[in-house]
């Protein structure tokens, strides 16, 4: 009883000790789970109408769409800039799916199965026109798919599928997904189309439109001619156009304003010296160099950037590109050059890059080679080696080449090979023997070489063609770079010019004291893989879009190829919506000083009534301009503008007759129809009509992709993982 009476005494003080222990129970649940929220919010690259995109969802989008890039252009691998096209168009294009699916999907718009497979059949599709599913004619061939499919599921079940079998069968997955998506969008524009109609005045218009031509003289006053103290634009007049043309001004999405300061490394005098001594040293060892192996030693052991395959290649296989420059110089030279002579040390500055070259070898070979092959395994090297014996034994006493291959389970078919497929790889010690051999052949001619791994192979070459003059040429090409004691000295003065400037106007006002440059970027959207088109700046972007405050300057930042050293100041922030009316004050003053400026030379040509007239009006500028039509702007050569007015100036003016003044956008304009032509195409109502619902339509189309896209609030923020 006195232990009950103890714990009623004390009841309050219990209950409340676990009351706080539950609350840090749940609180610390609270604060993991919104740990993990977080760490799941770090991992999203955008929104669409509310719903995430992971990290993992769009690198596996993007993926798939340079999976399809590489297939399709035959590459093996992508630039830079390549990857960042791709993986831009991959998400446009999957925002723009997602958009229309939807819509879709509420007007009860689908896509079964069975026309996915009818486009797989009939090849129907932008996306199956690649090499990989053509017949020998070139032609798309549905067989092809067929075989590969069957090819890769036995691969599959055998656990031996491999890269290039994997990447096919993405690449086709791929197309399926995108056919998909294409129908669909098909079916929506269709609809589309189906809610315009014309009719057959429009038609008309239309028609006459496009195929009346017609040739002027004309005689044009550049609103340039009058200067610009002889009109004034007030402040309320820039506010009222402001508000009357606001929608114009509509941001889709927050964009940064920037200035920055992009220092470029570049090597000193005594980086050169340097290079040049070594470059030096390595043409006197191809100088002395008394064989191949020698000579090979020498471009292996700098890191040459054309490497050595002791195989005869042609001139091209001697050119490179370096960063926005071709490299040409040694095969330039190479029909100048001797057996055994060496181009000592030169500097191409177009390139930035040194070389020394020496010529091994010079021959006269076919460029193309048709040949056919037989790989033979056996028990061991012995057994493989006495099958190929017997192999070429019986082909050249006259049995087929294709049974016999037959019996090693292989197709034995003919392949042409080229220059072009091997002069710029480096090859391995099988592949150069198999060309060597290969090229060292007669028509007609048959041959056994043995792999590294003991396999034999049995060589036909059946016809060559285009011969070209080789070489065999050891070059030792490397680029001038500067050293760690230049780019350390660059980066300390660079680093002491920015720590004593600390504020935009600061940087503004010293850079060019100390021979820097402050450049601006505005409207910088996130969407931008780089700052300036310099690579490497990722971490400069995220930073000005997730870290910094207006004024703010950051850190210095190492981008480029390790060669730019870059400082940035955020100068705005331009928050979705409209832009303000101090960031397009002076484009709307410009357009009003033209309007007045145009009105003043319109009141100073009112009483012009002939072209002849017209010629001799100040600062005008006469030329003849020919085949003008309504269905597009005319562009004004001695004005350098696009000046829409005048087509429709142009198509209401009768043959011979005078018409002016009229205002553009960039001058003042009168002119003399001296010609009107139409073509000989005939107008036929109902394809006219077509036309002109369908034309309608896309515009409406494309249109609707902008009013969709903030519907449903999109969002892109996949600069946090560029």
């Amino acid at each position: 009883m006195a232990v009950l009476q103890k714990i009623r005494n004390r009841g309050v003080l219990l209950v409340t000790i676990i009351a706080v222990a539950l609350f840090l129970f749940v609180v610390g649940d609270l604060l993991r789970g919104g740990e993990s929220l977080f760490q799941q919010s770090k991992q999203v690259v955008g929104e669409i109408d509310g719903k995430s995109v992971s990290i993992q969802d769009y690198q596996e989008i993007t993926k798939e769409y340079q999976n399809f890039y590489e297939i399709m252009s035959q590459k093996a691998s992508l630039s830079e800039q390549e990857i960042n096209q791709i993986n831009d168009e991959a998400w446009n294009s999957y925002v723009q799916n997602q958009l229309i699916a939807k819509e879709c999907e509420e007007l009860g718009l689908a896509v079964s199965d069975d026309e996915v497979a009818t486009i797989i059949r009939t090849g129907q599709s932008q996306f199956l026109q690649t090499p990989i599913f053509m017949n020998q004619q070139g032609r798309y061939d549905y067989a092809n798919i067929q075989k590969f499919l069957v090819a890769y599921n036995e691969a599959k079940n055998s656990g031996q599928v491999n890269d290039d079998y994997k990447k096919i069968y993405d690449y086709y997955m791929f197309c399926q997904k995108a056919i998909r998506n294409q129908i669909l969008m098909q079916k929506y524009q269709v609809l589309l189309a189906n809610c315009f109609l014309s009719n057959p005045r429009e038609a008309k218009v239309a028609f006459e439109s496009r195929n009346t031509q017609t040739d002027v003289l004309l005689a044009a006053i550049p609103l340039s001619s009058v200067k610009d103290n002889e009109v004034t634009v007030s402040d309320d007049e820039i506010k009222a156009r402001y508000n009357e043309e606001k929608e114009k001004y509509a941001l889709q999405q927050e964009t940064r304003d920037i200035k920055f300061i992009d220092v470029i490394v570049t090597p000193s005098a005594e980086d050169k010296a340097e290079a040049e001594k070594d470059m030096n040293e390595c043409s006197d060892k191809l100088t002395n160099a008394s064989s191949v192996a020698e000579a090979a030693e020498v471009v292996r052991a700098n890191s040459s950037l054309l490497p050595f395959t002791d195989v005869f290649k042609t001139k091209d296989a001697y050119t490179l590109t370096a960063g926005n420059a071709r490299f040409t110089s040694i095969s330039n030279l190479l029909d100048t050059l001797s057996v055994g002579q060496t181009v000592r040390t030169v500097y191409d500055a177009a390139a930035n890059l040194y070389y020394t070259a020496k010529v091994l070898d010079k021959a006269t070979k076919s460029d193309s080679v048709l040949f056919r092959q037989i790989g033979v395994a056996g028990k061991d090297e012995a057994d493989a080696t006495k099958k190929a014996d017997s192999i070429i034994a019986a082909i050249n006493g006259g049995a087929s080449f294709k049974d016999i291959a037959k019996k090693y389970a292989q197709a034995g078919d003919s392949a042409w090979i080229t220059t072009s497929q091997f002069d710029r790889a480096q090859l391995d010690e099988d592949n150069a023997l198999l060309i060597n051999t290969i090229y060292s052949m007669s028509k007609g001619e048959v041959k056994k070489i043995k792999f590294t791994n003991g396999v034999n192979v049995v060589l036909q070459v059946m016809d060559t063609k285009a011969v070209k003059t080789m070489y065999k040429v050891a070059a030792v090409v490397k680029p001038l770079e500067f050293s760690n004691e230049t780019f350390n000295n660059v980066y300390n003065e660079f680093s002491s010019f920015v720590s004593a400037n600390q504020t935009v106007e600061g940087l503004e006002a010293n850079a060019a004291k100390k021979g820097y440059s402050i450049y601006p970027a505005e409207n910088m959207s996130s969407a931008a893989h780089n700052i300036y088109n310099i690579k490497g700046t990722h971490d400069a972007l995220r930073w000005v879009f997730d870290e910094a405050k207006v004024g703010e300057i950051s850190q210095i930042y190492d981008c480029g190829n390790h060669d730019h050293l870059m400082v940035v100041a955020l100068t705005g922030v331009n928050e979705e919506g409209y832009y303000s009316i101090d960031k397009v004050k002076e484009y709307i003053k410009q357009q009003l000083m033209n309007e007045k400026k145009a009105e003043k030379v319109l009141a100073d040509v009112k009483n012009v009534k002939s072209f002849s007239e017209a010629s001799k009006v100040k600062n005008a500028v006469c030329d003849t301009v020919r085949n003008i039509t309504f269905a597009a702007p005319t562009f004004v050569r001695s004005i350098n503008a696009s000046e829409p007015v005048l087509s429709a100036a142009a198509a209401k003016t009768d043959n011979g007759k005078f018409a002016g003044p009229v205002k553009g956008n960039m001058g003042v304009y009168m002119l003399q129809v001296i010609n009107k032509t139409k073509t000989a195409e005939k107008f036929d109502v109902k394809t006219e009509q077509t036309s002109v619902a369908q034309n309608n339509s896309r515009s409406t189309f494309y249109g609707i992709m902008p009013v969709l896209a903030k519907k449903a609030d999109v969002k892109d923020t996949r600069y946090k993982f560029f």
